[in-house]
């Protein structure tokens, strides 16, 4: 545990009801000792510690992961990083995650569509083709007048990069 950077986040509004403040390399580190596990993965996502979450999301087997499971798994992600860990360690890997990514850009929900736009960046850089990109940008170049402050981040961030590519 780090008690100094799980009360850090604490005071910047990263409430989880459990934190031990581990760093994401460190979390990786736990995550190399153990082979990709679905039960061990899905206890892992149903504990309510910060690392535990995270860690599901590096164990849970990419080839077994469903587009049914990352929507359930997107309405668990309570805080923004939590989607930000789950699109950057399993989603960007999977082969619906461009469907998936356009799907909830399209979405009304503002901690969905923010996901879309974390999950349809990560891929944009990995130099994977987004099938849709265009209604994407306009999408994105609305949201950022948003008046939700997660969504206008996600999608300015993703708008700003997505023209420098």
């Amino acid at each position: 545990m780090n008690g100094l950077t799980s009360r850090t986040m604490r005071n910047s509004g990263l409430n989880y009801q459990l934190n031990f403040g581990l760093d994401a390399m460190s979390i990786r580190e736990i995550a190399e000792r153990f082979e990709p596990n679905i039960d061990l993965a899905e206890r892992l996502w149903s504990d309510i510690a910060r690392e535990c979450k995270i860690l599901a999301t590096l164990l849970y087997p990419r080839k077994d992961f469903s587009p049914e499971k990352a929507d359930e798994w997107l309405k668990d992600c309570f805080v923004p990083e939590l989607s930000e860990q789950l699109c950057f360690n399993l989603l960007q890997h999977l082969p619906f995650a461009s469907q998936k990514a356009i799907e909830w850009v399209k979405c009304k929900n503002a901690d969905t569509k923010s996901a879309g736009y974390i999950l349809s960046l990560r891929l944009l850089l990995q130099n994977r083709s987004i099938y849709g990109l265009e209604p994407v940008m306009q999408l994105a170049k609305e949201d950022r007048h948003s008046s939700d402050y997660k969504l206008q981040q996600t999608s300015t961030r993703f708008f700003e990069r997505a023209t420098l590519l």
